[in-house]
Formats: C-alpha cells, sequence, structure tokens
C-alpha cells in the first residue's frame, strides 16, 4: 500500500510544480515570459529610486474588502472574473497542499497547513509586484487567495470521502449480476 502511495505522490508533486509555474507566470507574468532577470531588475530599480516603491504604494489596498466590494457591485464582466479568478486560482493550490500533508484523517492541522500556506504564498507574491512594481498590491487578494486554497481543501476533502463511500466497479458489477439472475 505505502508503494502505491509513493508512485501516486511522485506525479502530484510533479503535477503540483507546473502548477506553482503556472501560477507565477499569471500572478507576476501576467501570462507573459517567465524572465527571473525581469523580476530582479524591477527589484532593483525599485530599491535604487524608492519613489517607484511609493508609487506602488500610495495606490496599493490595504483596507479589507475594499476591492471585494467594488467588484460586486460593479457589475461588470472583468470584477466577476477578477473576483472568482483570485478564488479559483488558488484551488487547485489547496487540494494539492491537502494531498501533500493529509494524515491520517483531515482536521486543523491539515486545513491549518493549507490556510497558512495559501496566505504565506499569496503575500509572497503581492510583495513581489509591489516590490518590482509589476502589479498592485491588494489585502483583497490575499483575503479570496487564501480563501481559494482552503476551498481546495474542503473539495479535496469531500472528493476522498466520495471516492472511499462509493462502491468498487467489481463490487457493484457483481450486484447487478446476482440482481438480474434473481428477477
Amino acid at each position: 500500500m505505502k508503494r502505491m502511495q509513493a508512485l501516486i505522490t511522485l506525479p502530484v508533486t510533479l503535477l503540483f510544480v507546473v502548477y506553482l509555474y503556472m501560477l507565477v507566470k499569471i500572478i507576476l507574468f501576467k501570462f507573459g515570459e517567465v524572465n527571473f532577470m525581469f523580476l530582479w531588475r524591477q527589484a532593483e530599480a525599485a530599491i535604487t529610486d524608492n519613489s517607484r516603491l511609493r508609487v506602488g504604494l500610495y495606490g496599493a489596498n490595504f483596507t479589507p474588502f475594499h476591492t471585494i466590494a467594488g467588484n460586486l457591485h460593479s457589475g461588470a464582466l472583468y470584477e466577476y472574473i477578477q473576483l472568482y479568478g483570485n478564488i479559483g486560482l488558488f484551488i487547485p493550490f489547496g487540494m494539492f497542499m491537502a494531498y501533500l500533508v493529509r494524515g491520517k484523517r483531515f482536521g486543523f492541522v491539515t486545513y491549518g497547513a493549507v490556510l497558512v500556506s495559501s496566505f504565506v504564498l499569496c503575500l509572497l507574491l503581492e510583495g513581489i509586484q509591489l516590490l518590482c512594481t509589476i502589479g498592485t498590491f491588494d489585502v483583497d487578494d490575499l483575503i479570496l487567495n487564501t480563501a481559494g486554497g482552503v476551498l481546495g481543501c474542503m473539495l479535496f476533502h469531500l472528493l476522498s470521502l466520495t471516492a472511499k463511500t462509493a462502491p468498487k466497479p467489481a463490487a457493484a458489477l457483481g450486484s447487478s449480476i446476482s440482481q438480474s439472475t434473481v428477477s
């Protein structure tokens, strides 16, 4: 059983790495080419000329639920995509983390690990956007991304429970054969 689990864990870990790459590509490079030297040059420029950093801080949103409320009241499709996209981007993160840190049962440790790791990853990405002046720091992104991670953990938990309670294909086939011979 442990060998089978190890065989499954390796591809899941590789998929997780690919997901993290795509997440960085979407959030930091806006679907463009992944260029870490560009980030380094942006960070150097922001540190050398701190007025760039001040502009980023001036445009940042530090008021919780300010952007979320604006998105909900706007009615514009882009705003809804922005809102639900921030949640959706981190649902796979929560699912991967739940799989990789799972114990014998789900509990505070699993959900706590997903909550903290989702928040820390999002804070890191938001901080890089601010430092490298390539995006806007928004506390609501922290809230939505963290919620997406926890939602992904819940979804993984529900899917795991469903998989455990679902009848085995052979058992289901056997019961339908025996019922058809009785009738």
